[in-house]
């Protein structure tokens, strides 16, 4: 049977704000979020599945490459990771300020004829509304009439935005199981939430110079017990991660189970190690 059926990319330079509506629109917190830069490394698939309708997004990393690049890499990872279906719509989130990166972005979409969806994001943050009007009257030259400025704190916005995503559904077949809301494995879950933990407590730097690796996973009907080594090339990184009297990797440990737990509905007992390795030769 054919139901409604739609693949947005969620795009858009750094810290933004994707990773949030991206969690929004499933309805689960599948992608982690911090505010700091390059939070999501790689692109994450979110299944949102309703009676004859299957809506699935994508959360991707922000621009950190030539526009049209970062737009061909999308298409290509659509194509091979579900099962040739070609995106549907992109939801581009701009906030502050229109870039030349933005600008690319929507001629070369236009270009490839692919609906695009515009969110001017954070408007509670913009005090300045000039600002809002001058990104506006920016994006006009392109003919987009669908440009929704966004406050994710509302739940009206969210529902404009779910309104727009149905508006460019087609109808056809699932391609995933109703039950299933990622094709991410549970490994990655898993180490995703602790990376959220350590990104929020700890420096600028430190979280992305460390290397995660689950030992093992045993389960015990309710009871999951978790070994996971973090991995570090710096003597001076063990301190941080430790803090005063252990406490800093005792609340990322202790937080991370709370958000395990909640996600996978398992009473989690989590043992993490701070390994320090030689940096591997280029």
């Amino acid at each position: 049977m054919k139901h409604k059926f739609i693949i947005t990319a969620i795009i858009g330079k750094p810290n933004v704000g994707k990773s949030t509506l991206f969690n929004k629109l499933i309805n689960k917190k599948l992608s982690i979020t911090s505010k700091k830069k390059n939070t999501t490394l790689y692109n994450n698939i979110g299944i949102y599945n309703k009676p004859n309708k299957q809506f699935i997004y994508i959360d991707n990393p922000g621009i950190n490459i030539h526009p049209i690049k970062y737009i061909k890499n999308i298409l290509y990872y659509s194509k091979h990771n579900l099962y040739s279906n070609n995106i549907n719509l992109f939801i581009l989130i701009i906030y502050k300020y229109i870039s030349i990166i933005e600008i690319k972005l929507i001629k070369f979409i236009q270009k490839i004829n692919i609906n695009l969806l515009i969110i001017i994001n954070k408007i509670d943050l913009i005090k300045n509304k000039l600002i809002l009007l001058n990104i506006i009257n920016k994006l006009k030259i392109f003919n987009i009439n669908n440009i929704i400025p966004l406050n994710l704190k509302k739940k009206k916005y969210l529902i404009i935005i779910k309104k727009y995503i149905n508006k460019y559904s087609i109808y056809k077949s699932y391609i995933f199981n109703k039950n299933i809301i990622t094709t991410q494995t549970n490994k990655t879950i898993i180490t995703e939430i602790i990376r959220e933990k350590i990104f929020r407590l700890t420096g600028d730097e430190i979280p992305y110079n460390i290397y995660y690796k689950i030992i093992n996973i045993e389960k015990n009907n309710n009871l999951w017990y978790i070994w996971l080594n973090l991995i570090i090339y710096k003597k001076q990184y063990i301190k941080i991660l430790n803090g005063f009297n252990y406490k800093k990797i005792n609340k990322i440990k202790y937080l991370s189970q709370i958000d395990i737990n909640k996600y996978f509905n398992k009473k989690i007992k989590l043992y993490i190690k701070i390994k320090l390795y030689k940096k591997p030769k280029n």
